[in-house]
């Protein structure tokens, strides 16, 4: 996968792994360009900061993570000039190394209310929520609390829009949150789209899912 020059929330997503904040949020339109960004980012600030340590890759399913990070991840140009990388799908780990860093991330799935079980006992420095909506609260703050040995963790959460009464539009994006930057993606902000891309996307949707899809 070949990155082009990255637009200017792109941009913002990379400066987040160098700031104080704590928690990244990303939202938006679908194909808006944040999740492989993001993936990039949370990976690449792991390196530069620790060593011998654990991460989290979460998505809805481990299958969800593997497909939506790991793949795009492991298939972006350059990158593996910088870092090798190797997946073992049996322990569903990712090691990654460079120079003479070694640190592994963790694939887990939040798909029910149980899943949150999955995840306890480990000690994390940060974690990567992909589609963070569609997990269960349980699960999601299960992943929080395994990261609060750190002293400056820090929390990638990327989600398309889900109904205004879910918990974490209510509890992270309604209420702004200390040390909690928050972009909001549209069509226009993945410069891999053409603007006839983005037309042709457009057309696709009408009344509230032009709403959720599109405006995000």
């Amino acid at each position: 996968m070949q990155i082009k020059a990255l637009s200017e929330k792109q941009r913002a997503i990379m400066s987040f792994i160098g700031s104080d904040d704590m928690a990244l949020i990303c939202d938006g339109a679908v194909r808006s360009g944040k999740t492989t960004i993001m993936s990039m980012a949370f990976v690449l600030w792991a390196m530069q900061n620790y060593n011998h340590t654990n991460f989290a890759i979460c998505g809805k399913t481990v299958q969800a993570a593997e497909r939506n990070i790991l793949r795009p991840l492991m298939e972006i140009d350059g990158l593996g000039a910088a870092l090798s990388m190797s997946y073992k799908v049996s322990t569903r780990v990712l090691t990654v190394r460079c120079g003479d860093k070694t640190n592994l991330f963790y694939l887990f799935g939040g798909k029910d209310e149980s899943s949150y079980m999955l995840i306890q006992g480990i000690t994390l420095a940060g974690v990567l929520f992909d589609e963070v909506a569609l997990m269960p609260r349980s699960f999601v703050e299960q992943a929080l609390s395994r990261a609060i040995s750190f002293e400056r963790p820090k929390y990638f959460f990327n989600c398309n829009p889900e109904s205004p009464n879910h918990w974490f539009y209510q509890e992270w994006i309604k209420k702004p949150r200390k040390n909690t930057k928050h972009i909001h993606f549209l069509l226009e902000d993945n410069p891999i789209l053409t603007p006839r891309m983005i037309e042709r996307t457009e057309a696709m949707y009408s009344g509230v899912f032009y709403d959720r899809y599109i405006r995000g």
